[in-house]
């Protein structure tokens, strides 16, 4: 008899109560490794196309629909307060839940910096809370300009939030 043998990752989101063990589905089943970090669907027996499609279905979405793709972009900033040093040299560090996903280059002398760096997160969740915090380089340490924060949602978004230091930062991202 012929077995199938499909490998599902990450496991890291599994949820047991989604995926039952007892499912009452001859022929399948589903086992964790001994590292705990992977799943394999065992069909030990004949199945019709669309049941083994169905039950994929039922399985990706409880498995892996909680992780999806952050991609950060189009991050611009306008009217950035200027200090006793003169016009700043402005960056955004980006996070993302408790991960820190970078931070942009310096733009050094420019109240109206734009930064063409895209940032991506591949573990990020809907509601997870993005924060984007404008920083000043300066020589011995950076001033924090303004943080904007906010839970991030499903689909293609833009937004723009005023700085507490003067200014305002212009973003778009993409969640999916």
């Amino acid at each position: 008899m012929e077995q199938l043998m499909l490998k599902v990752e990450p496991l890291n989101t599994w949820n047991p109560c989604c995926w039952a063990p007892e499912t009452p589905l001859s022929g399948i089943s589903v086992v964790k490794d001994m590292s705990g970090v992977h799943a394999y669907i065992t069909c030990s027996s004949w199945i019709a196309p669309t049941l083994l499609a169905d039950v994929l279905c039922h399985i990706f979405s409880c498995c892996c629909v909680a992780e999806a793709q952050l991609k950060l972009f189009n991050l611009r900033a306008r009217r950035l307060d200027s200090n006793i040093l003169g016009t700043p040299d402005a960056y955004v560090e980006v996070f993302c839940g408790s991960a820190n996903l970078g931070e942009t280059s310096v733009r050094h002398n420019d109240r109206n910096p734009w930064w063409d760096e895209d940032f991506n997160h591949f573990k990020a969740q809907e509601n997870d809370v993005m924060r984007l915090e404008v920083h000043d380089h300066d020589i011995g340490f950076d001033d924090l300009l303004g943080v904007c924060q906010r839970q991030i949602k499903l689909g293609t978004h833009e937004h723009e939030c005023f700085l507490e230091e003067g200014g305002s930062l212009h973003y778009t991202y993409t969640l999916g």
